[in-house]
């Protein structure tokens, strides 16, 4: 669901592009045009592009806007093409790409009355979003240090190996080596990622282990966290899909992690 902050919904094929990359623009910082649509009678659209290559999403992503009321025909097409490599999402390097098959677009107003672009019917598609090992482990370095710093710790390492269980399971085990005055210990981190058949995502194991005081320390201050992730569950299929639903969710693991997410319009 797209909002396009604007009361009358576009007649033209140019001014649907020009609105559909406005809207993008104000969420995604990106230099360049972003929409790509080629139609030669409109409203049956060719194809649908999306270029996010290099994108950058600093901000936490807005609430999904509601419609309000009944929704009406915008434009089918038979291609939605999303493409995303080397994005930046609170700095941490990934790449995505969606496509979907057989699209209708319906228009719509939310509460304030704007315009708003929902994705009404998809035959199929898929999502697929990957990153680098190491990135990630520069990710979680850069971010266990800034935590690290308010008690005093400096983190002088940190490695991380990712590594399937099942097409739909992961274990992680991040290894650090933490320094506060003269005290030097090793932190052992281990956790495993499960999604159920019905889509579910938890975090079934979380385990610290430290040597001496610092890592005792370190472990304990990790407690508290630990039990809130391992008490908490993700139903994918709760996202806010319009009328599509998830189908099948796999990851894969090698020097890249993948996800992959298959979905479609939900049966008549």
């Amino acid at each position: 669901m797209i909002p396009l902050f604007r009361k009358d919904f576009p007649s033209l094929k140019g001014d649907l592009a020009q609105a559909l990359d406005a809207a993008l623009h104000r969420f995604v910082q990106k230099s360049g045009p972003i929409v790509d649509l080629r139609s030669r009678v409109f409203p049956l659209v060719d194809e649908l592009r999306i270029n996010l290559d290099g994108a950058k999403f600093d901000s936490p992503a807005p609430p999904p806007a509601k419609v309000e009321g009944e929704t009406a025909l915008a434009f089918e097409t038979p291609a939605v093409n999303v493409r995303g490599r080397n994005i930046s999402v609170r700095g941490l390097p990934l790449n995505l790409r969606m496509e979907m098959r057989d699209v209708v677009f319906h228009k719509g107003t939310d509460a304030t009355g704007d315009a708003v672009l929902v994705i009404h019917r998809a035959r199929e598609g898929q999502l697929v979003i990957s990153a680098a090992q190491l990135n990630l482990e520069e990710a979680i370095g850069r971010l266990g240090r800034e935590k690290a710093r308010l008690w005093g710790v400096d983190l002088e390492r940190v490695r991380l190996a990712m590594r399937p269980r099942s097409r739909r399971s992961l274990a992680v085990d991040i290894r650090i080596q933490a320094k506060k005055f003269f005290a030097r210990a090793n932190i052992d981190i281990y956790a495993q990622l499960d999604i159920s058949d019905e889509c579910v995502a938890n975090v079934s194991e979380l385990k610290c282990k430290g040597d001496g005081k610092l890592g005792s320390f370190a472990c304990g201050a990790l407690e508290p966290l630990f039990e809130k992730l391992k008490s908490n569950t993700f139903p994918l299929k709760s996202l806010p899909l319009g009328g599509l639903q998830i189908v099948d969710v796999h990851v894969a693991v090698a020097d890249t992690v993948e996800l992959t997410v298959d979905f479609g319009s939900s049966p008549a």
